[in-house]
């Protein structure tokens, strides 16, 4: 029957994930939480018993407060001990007798930023990953492409730079407050709701930074829910413990009437790390303080939980589509208010039936000058169909693609450098001669194989594709490269299988574009199975 996870996932919906600390701290060196960050800063300034200090404050609060849990005194008492460190630290800055790079008091009071947070900020701007968990890592930045929406407590930049990283469309960033005011797209988006080190005066860490922004947490759990109310929602890096998710999840309950909580309770997922787990033990928790049931998964294995995210495949990343409804919102309204639009390809009639058609017929929308619409496919669509065998896009198709692919590209070809095929097209004189000429030059094996760079090539005993595909931390680009340099004794099929997968994820999330060692892997498979490897 499989997990919540994997039922949710059949339903193909882009999730909303949030992102705790738990993520940053499961790839980074030395990475705090919340409470040692705090520690760090009060031995930093020379300040002894921090613990002493820090129970004090809980026992103030269970006095005032006998209502509170455990987690909630810890909590609360961490925000008391924020608010102290950061009046401290000022002082022992302004003081001259801690110091921040590249900063001074009179930059703190021109720019009116509170040292302690240009301090934090300075803290989280650089990070060590932690190699031995790159394989996993690359499964993560998978999961984060197939994601709408990300929601993140975290100041570091470690999720949006893991995204960027891996994805030819930039996430966009909305940092503190601000995202909650403004007109969103809903996909492709990055909440870092208690700020980022890009702005310190956003970051929260004291009471006073608490209170503004629960003052404001009305309008935030109004767009949160807009956000949450038509996807899976699933939770990483956080425990069911945290306050943070705690308060998120009870604003959204206290909003939703009994039939709406049902339908939450069928897409809220809670992923829980338990030591050691290979598994997903689920557990169902009704949590009558949060209003609802809650499915939590506990497990070690994190890379199955990104796989199983990964799976979700809508033809489209969330990239894509935020880039595509930013394209129309701007032609619908900027060139409809200059009077500028023009009804190309669907007259009145087909526009009224096009709800219907969307259920039943393949549908084509062309953005572009009304007087050139056609159409000619991106070097993953175009190597995709070639590799697979699907042949849906014609040879002429692919010849003008060929054509129009500068002189050294490298790309498969042989299915249509065919002298006679190409002079019974209907491409223009001058196209069939560059296609013509391109012959010689893609044809020769020894010539591409030659330029294989050395040093990329995994010299350790590799026999098959399998072997060669399952080494660990190792970069894609030197993959290739090794299996370009074993290609003659590998088996064919196996190869093409893998390059199948390769194009299928590089689709998947939206890419156009292809390294140079894959371009040379697809072009030598290429000749070896058309050509034979002797020409």
């Amino acid at each position: 029957m499989g997990t919540i996870l994997d039922r949710l996932i059949e339903n193909n919906e882009f999730p909303v994930v949030f992102i705790g600390a738990g993520i940053s701290k499961r790839y980074l060196e030395n990475f705090p939480d919340w409470t040692s960050l705090l520690e760090e800063y009060w031995t930093g300034m020379g300040l002894s018993n921090f613990y002493g200090e820090f129970n004090n404050l809980i026992d103030q609060l269970r006095k005032t407060k006998p209502s509170l849990s455990e987690k909630e005194l810890e909590h609360f008492s961490n925000i008391s001990m924020g608010s102290l460190i950061e009046r401290k630290y000022n002082a022992t800055f302004n003081a001259g007798q801690v110091h921040i790079p590249n900063f001074t008091p009179k930059d703190a009071f021109k720019m009116k930023v509170s040292p302690f947070k240009k301090a934090l900020s300075e803290r989280f701007k650089a990070y060590k990953f932690k190699d031995e968990m790159d394989h996993e890592y690359q499964a993560f930045k998978r999961m984060l492409l197939k994601t709408q929406i990300m929601l993140t407590t975290n100041y570091d930049k470690f999720i949006e730079d893991s995204y960027n990283n891996d994805s030819t469309y930039k996430i966009t960033k909305y940092i503190g407050q601000n995202g909650f005011f403004k007109e969103t797209f809903g996909f492709a988006e990055l909440y870092k709701l208690h700020g980022c080190i890009d702005t310190p005066n956003e970051i929260i860490i004291s009471e006073s930074d608490y209170d503004r922004f629960e003052k404001n947490s009305v309008l935030i759990s109004a767009k949160i829910i807009s956000m949450m109310m038509h996807s899976p929602i699933i939770f990483l890096g956080y425990s069911l413990t945290d306050i943070n998710v705690r308060a998120i999840i009870k604003d959204f309950t206290q909003s939703l009437s009994e039939e709406e909580i049902q339908i939450l309770e069928d897409r809220l997922v809670l992923v829980e790390w338990k030591q050691g787990e290979q598994e997903f033990i689920e557990e169902v928790i009704n949590d009558k303080d949060l209003g609802c049931k809650l499915k939590v998964i506990k497990t070690d294995n994190y890379e199955k939980i990104y796989k199983t995210i990964s799976s979700i495949n809508q033809g489209i990343a969330p990239s894509e589509v935020r880039k595509y409804q930013h394209v129309i919102k701007e032609l619908i309204i900027d060139r409809g208010k200059k009077g500028a639009l023009n009804s190309v390809l669907l007259s009145p009639d087909e526009l009224d039936n096009l709800e219907e058609n969307l259920k039943t017929k393949n549908i084509t929308v062309a953005l572009g000058d009304a007087k050139y619409i056609f159409q000619i496919p991106d070097i993953i669509n175009y190597t995709l169909d070639y590799i697979t065998d699907k042949d849906e896009i014609s040879n002429e198709i692919r010849m003008r693609f060929a054509v129009n692919q500068n002189g050294t590209a490298r790309f498969p070809i042989h299915k249509i450098l065919d002298r006679e095929l190409i002079q019974k097209s209907g491409l223009h004189p001058t196209e069939k001669d560059k296609l013509i000429q391109k012959i010689k030059r893609v044809s020769n094996f020894n010539e591409h194989f030659d330029t294989i760079v050395s040093s990329s090539v995994i010299k350790q005993n590799t026999n098959s594709v399998e072997e060669i595909v399952g080494l660990k931390n190792t970069k894609k680009s030197k993959i290739y490269e090794t299996l370009s340099f074993n290609l003659k004794r590998l088996n064919l099929e196996e190869v093409r299988v893998f390059l199948i997968k390769e194009l299928e994820e590089l689709k998947e999330v939206g890419e156009i574009k292809m390294i140079t060692e894959l371009r040379r892997l697809l072009l030598l498979y290429d000749i070896l199975k058309y050509k034979g490897g002797n020409a």
